[in-house]
């Protein structure tokens, strides 16, 4: 009888169980699929095509879909926002907004210098001296060309804190093409949605350690770099990810 009763109780604790995980599954589902509910709400709102009562509509556009998660600061400028590293003195993500519109325009790059983000405490802060002699490029993560629709966005994408240093020819190379790529997403797409930094990769010593090293300009970091972006066709329910990087 004892054996029997006990034998009960485990069959009874299983279905439990069972019912239990399948209960918090299904709870689960329908509560993601409320929250996409809401987001996909959130966003209609916010309508791109709308105009803001401030007139931030980039400021808008930026925050459409929310920002990463990593990083405790988060900066917004004319049509970038991001991250920045004040140990590293480089962001750690930079995300931008861009549009048919936006890559064009009279905005010109000749005008614009780099220099230190006024935003950015001195003693926190990169600087041009940092880059002279050192064998590196000063390298945009959201692009000059992306920005021509207004000077002062393009100008700020000069600020330092948009910038990271890069191999020569890997700025004016396999980064620049991946630039003029996401550019040409505007043709397929209505917005178009980019996120980039920099990524410090571990190296694999002798002993099958693996160790992150990197070259010290100053503080600044050299790093590898990685691009995604985000593609939304406001005529369909058609949404495109890819991400990619480039090593130094």
């Amino acid at each position: 009888m004892a054996t029997k009763s006990i034998a009960s109780r485990l069959r009874g604790s299983r279905r439990f169980l069972s019912g239990f995980v399948a209960g918090a599954v299904v709870g689960a589902a329908g509560a993601g699929l409320t929250a996409l509910q809401f987001f996909r709400s959130q966003g209609a709102e916010g309508s791109l095509t709308g105009k803001q009562p401030d007139g931030s509509a980039e400021k808008a556009a930026l925050e459409q879909f929310g920002f990463p998660l990593t990083g405790t600061e988060t900066r917004c400028y004319t049509n970038h926002a991001l991250s920045y590293d004040q140990a590293k003195r480089v962001p750690r993500w930079v995300l931008e907004h861009i549009s048919k519109s936006k890559i064009m325009g009279d905005a010109d790059r000749k005008h614009c210098k780099f220099k230190p983000d006024p935003n950015i405490p001195p003693t926190f802060s990169a600087f041009n001296e940092d880059y002279v002699g050192s064998g590196w490029s000063r390298g945009h993560m959201a692009p000059a060309g992306n920005n021509k629709f207004s000077s002062k966005a393009m100008a700020e994408t000069f600020y330092l804190s948009n910038i990271v240093p890069q191999d020569f020819d890997n700025n004016s190379g396999y980064w620049n093409r991946i630039e003029m790529y996401c550019r040409e997403l505007t043709e397929r797409f209505e917005d178009v949605w980019v996120v980039s930094g920099p990524l410090t990769l571990p190296q694999t010593r002798s002993d099958g350690k693996k160790i992150v090293s990197y070259q010290d300009l100053s503080m600044l970091t050299l790093a590898n770099l990685y691009s995604v972006n985000h593609q939304f066709s406001k005529s369909s329910s058609t949404c495109h990810v890819g991400g990619r990087y480039t090593e130094l």
